[in-house]
């Protein structure tokens, strides 16, 4: 793992496609913590411009997909509107495909699609008829998530949709979850971020704050580990207005009606 990330690196510092993409990464990333839905949406058509015969492209394809995934994420958290939240979601699967089809064995792309399949699926309330469209999904979902494991099953952003489809999924389990995500934080730990390359590398916020919400809602809850957790992801990203302005506040509500 130390050599695949040194070579990224070395990578980054002498290839200006590699250099262009992580300037964009950065600027998904922090849109991302930021709901900053018009940026997202921005970088978004700015990555899309990315010619699929250019070197790198498959990172193109997956941080343009990555940013219509978290235009859904954020939007959820926003009132966005279903029809709204499933056209982003759609998009950002059709760009994870496209980035699988250009590099078959990228672990990354594969789990974002399972997990925007995953949602597509539970958040399906349609007519009975079209129920074979949302097995279909759950189906699709879970091979996604296979072949990301099969790739690199200590992988964070792997972990973190397996993590994601135990707590959630019918006759899932939070604490088979909780499991997942500290694997999760120790895995993305020991990796470690580069900055300078435009692979992706996010990991440790998002397995605190997973935690900070399956610790809230185990039966009976933990809220002091919770918001404890909350507060260690807000450490690492101090803008991210998620955790700032939904979570944190939730969780000191709850702590003190316990009082």
């Amino acid at each position: 793992m130390f050599f695949i990330l040194l070579l990224s690196s070395q990578l980054a510092a002498t290839n200006p496609a590699a250099q262009e993409l992580a300037k964009l990464k950065a600027k998904v990333m922090s849109a991302d913590y930021r709901a900053d839905l018009p940026e997202l949406a921005r970088l978004r058509d700015e990555l899309d411009q990315w010619p699929k015969d250019r070197e790198l492209a498959y990172l193109a394809r997956y941080w343009g997909g990555f940013a219509s995934w978290r235009i859904a994420i954020n939007g959820a958290n926003h009132d966005m509107k279903p029809e709204e939240l499933a056209i982003n979601l759609k998009n950002g699967a059709a760009d994870f495909y496209k980035a699988i089809a250009l590099k078959d064995d990228f672990a990354d792309a594969y789990a974002c699609a399972a997990g925007i399949n995953g949602w597509l699926a539970n958040t399906y309330n349609g007519p009975s008829p079209d129920r074979v469209s949302m097995m279909e999904r759950v189906f699709l979902a879970y091979a996604l998530l296979s072949r990301a494991t099969a790739l690199d099953p200590e992988n964070p952003r792997v972990l973190w949709i397996r993590g994601g489809f135990l707590q959630f999924a019918p006759g899932g389990s939070i604490a088979r979850a909780v499991d997942v995500y500290r694997q999760m934080i120790k895995e993305a730990e020991r990796r470690g971020v580069d900055p300078a390359s435009p692979l992706p590398d996010w990991g440790k916020p998002e397995g605190l704050m997973s935690l900070a919400y399956a610790h809230s809602m185990q039966t009976p809850p933990d809220l002091q580990a919770a918001r404890n957790e909350a507060k260690e992801a807000l450490k690492l990203v101090p803008d991210w207005s998620y955790i700032r302005d939904n979570l944190l506040p939730q969780l000191e509500q709850r702590l003190h009606s316990e009082r």
